[in-house]
Parts: C-alpha cells; structure tokens; sequence
C-alpha cells in the first residue's frame, strides 16, 4: 500500500485554535438548500474511451483509465469523479463497443475484441464555477494514456509530476499523470467525460435524522485519531497532540472524563435530556489503515457508535480496509477526514452499510486534506450538539458552512442525504 500525501496535516506546531463546544452556534436565519455541499453540486457522468494494451488486461483498462481522468480533473480543482479502482465490480460495470452495439462486459461473447468502452454513471461533485452549467449532455475531455499498462515504461518520469512522497511505479502513476507537461511525449487520448445525470438543488433542507440518533436518548460519537508522523507513536506526536487538544475542548465545554477500557470518554447531558457521549481513540488505540494489529478497536468504534471521525492518512490501496469491518444496522454518520475520501472510500462504506443510504450519511473531502479532526469533526460535532439543544435546527447545510469556515474551503461535502425524512418540523417522507 502506498501513503497518499498530505493527507492528515503535517507534524508542525499545531495551532490549539478556537474550541468549537464554546463557539456561538447559532443560525443565521438565511434559506437553506438541499445539497451536499455549499459551493458545489453532485452529478452522474459517463467515461468513454479507447484502449491499447495486452490482451489479459484490457477487463481492466476502464477503471484504470478512470484513474487518469479522475486525477485530470482534480488538479484543475473542478471535477472529482469516483474511483473504481478497488471496486471488484468495476470488470462488469464497463461495457465494449462490439460490432456496433454496446455489450456489458460480464455479457461479452467469446472472442471479442476490446478497443472501445464506457463506463455509466460515475458519482461526481462539481465545486464552484463549474456546476454552474451542469446539464445533462454537457461534454468534457479528459487526456489520458492511450495504452495505460506501459505508462512508466513508455514515458519514464516525464509524464509525472515531481511528488516524490509517492514512489513512482505503474500502479500509482496515474495519481501523479500530468500529461500537459512539455517533457511528456506519450500518445494520448482526449477520454470523452458526459454529464448523464443531474439532481434537484432547489429541494427543502436536509438534516442529519436527529430523531434516530437520539431515540436511545443518547448521542454516541467516536473520534479516530490516527498516527500522522513517521516513526515511533511518542506524546509529541501530530495525532497525539490532536487526541489531547480534542480532550481538553471537551473538558473546557462542561464534558465529565469517563474511565473506559479503549481511549477516552467524556460525557455531558445536554439541556433536552439527551446525553452527549463522546469518546478519543488516540493512535495508540488504532493507528491507521494498516494496523490490523488494532482491528478490534476498529471494529469497536464502528460497532458501537452512531457518529464516526477518521482523521489519519488515506493510503493507496487501502479502501478495502473500510469493507472489512461488520457494520450496525443502526443509522450512523461518518465524519471521513483522510484524502479523497470522497472518491475512494464512500463506496465501501455504503456497501458495508448493505449498499442503501437509509442508515447513512458520510461528509467526506475531495481533494488531499490538511485539516485533522480538530478542525473539521470538532466543528461538525459541536454543530450537532448545539442543534440537540436548539430543536434540532443545524440542517446539513449549517454543519457544512461551520467546517468550511473552520477548514477555510469548500471541500468537504456529505454524501446520502438527499432522502433523509428528518426536520425540526416533522417527517418529511
């Protein structure tokens, strides 16, 4: 597995901030909207392309062409489209061109050749400008490989940024494509990207389901702070020090400690009854998605808790790590801080989560992140408190605007939850 770059802050002094549980949480009264995020949209696209290569691997060659395009379009910090990379249904999900009909791939006669495929349906989020003009139809192109098997060996390094915190191999080179370069000569394609679907973004507000995470009268949140420096885990250490900030903010806020056998609970009970119990995995608990040394904390904060934070490194490779768990059927919310979480690792939380969002929500980023959990999950869970005691007014919205301006922008937007039934109101399904 390969450790994505800046994924989780960087190991310098870390600036303690404002302590969100004493920040003013009130709402500023304007008109909500529906969607995921305040400064983009979601939509479907399709992929469509072409492909050279040995014959074994062309099933392959769509969901790694996605690859290329996927990271086309982040560096222009417009587009970011899902990756189907780790996805075992991604083979069957492409569909070939043959004799002038489109054939899916797990319906492919025998023999036939593969030159040209699509891919239907891909989840996407366009940020700012961009989304303006999202219609169903709309074209772009993305410059790929045109023989995506041979790329290190056909161009070497000169195709590839200068991101040497990953090591440049075949299986990586797609996240550090950079194809407009004069140094790369390689033949390309221009992949052809189409809006097939858009959504509604003028619907009524959508709320985390208050109703059924407090129905047990209480709120249980779990913060995973993993290991963000190399070497041995000290108390310096970046997600130590983020693990002990997050406890002191809680303490400041009225929370009691708690002594439990995993981490560090505090506890507060909240003007309407509820209690508010919020426990810190610190990455001595469980340290990232390669300790499977710890997998049974993993799976404890998973199993146990209805608000979930990761805040550690992404790693290439490593999205199985979230399918590997057994998952509650109870409604949960994960807070994703690791890099492209939107892109990688919604996927299999939602299949973890029996592929239907009616138990989930999760905010994730787009892009590499460098906030940890204290700027992103202390804001979004202090919104979530203040809304217990405030009739259940912080909308998805409001928690979204309280983390970009803690994060500083746009990046982070929640995915499912454009059926939730919950509002301050009454049920709205």
């Amino acid at each position: 597995m390969v450790m994505a770059t800046a994924c989780a802050g960087s190991g310098a002094d870390i600036n303690p901030g404002d302590n969100p549980f004493l920040q003013n949480m009130d709402e500023d009264g304007k008109a909500d909207s529906a969607y995921f995020n305040p400064d983009g949209v979601e939509v479907e696209v399709d992929l469509e392309g072409d492909v050279a290569g040995p014959e074994f691997r062309l099933p392959e060659a769509p969901a790694a062409l996605g690859q290329y395009a996927l990271t086309f379009f982040r560096k222009k910090e417009t587009m970011y489209i899902e990756s189907l990379a780790e996805d075992a249904t991604a083979r069957d999900r492409a569909e070939w061109l043959i004799d002038g009909e489109w054939v899916r791939a797990d319906q492919l006669p025998a023999g036939a050749t593969l030159t040209h495929w699509r891919l239907r349906g891909l989840n996407t989020v366009l940020l700012f400008d961009s989304h303006v003009e999202a219609k169903v139809g709309t074209e772009l192109t993305a410059k790929v490989p045109a023989k995506p098997f041979s790329v290190l060996a056909d161009a070497g390094k000169t195709c590839a940024d200068d991101d040497d915190h990953i090591g440049l191999d075949e299986s990586v080179y797609w996240y550090r494509w950079e194809p407009n370069q004069t140094s790369c000569k390689i033949a390309t394609q221009d992949l052809k990207v189409t809006i097939s679907k858009t959504f509604t973004t003028t619907q009524s507000a959508r709320y985390p389901e208050y109703d059924q995470l407090t129905a047990d009268g209480k709120l249980t949140v779990v913060i995973l702070f993993g290991q963000i420096d190399d070497g041995a885990i000290t108390e310096n250490e970046t997600g130590m020090r983020n693990f002990k900030r997050y406890a002191t903010w809680l303490g400041e806020a009225g929370f009691a400690s708690k002594t439990v056998s995993i981490g560090k609970r505090f506890e507060k009970k909240l003007s309407n009854g509820t209690l508010a119990q919020i426990d810190l995995y610190s990455p001595r608990d469980f340290s990232g998605l390669d300790d499977f040394g710890h997998f049974d904390n993993f799976q404890k904060a998973l199993s146990e808790h209805e608000v979930i934070a990761w805040d550690g490194h992404s790693m290439l490779g490593a999205s199985d790590f979230w399918s590997r768990p057994t998952y509650p059927g109870f409604y949960q919310i994960f807070l994703y801080g690791g890099c492209l979480g939107y892109e990688y690792y919604v996927q299999p939380i939602l299949h973890g989560k029996g592929d239907s969002w009616d138990k989930l929500d999760i905010m994730s980023s787009v892009i590499e992140v460098t906030a940890d959990a204290n700027e992103f999950a202390a804001p979004a869970v202090a919104k979530m408190v203040w809304a217990l005691e405030h009739s259940n007014r912080g909308s998805w919205r409001s928690i979204l605007l309280q983390v970009r301006n803690s994060v500083g922008d746009s990046t982070f937007g929640v995915s499912g939850v454009r059926d939730n039934c919950f509002t301050p109101g009454g049920p709205r399904c």
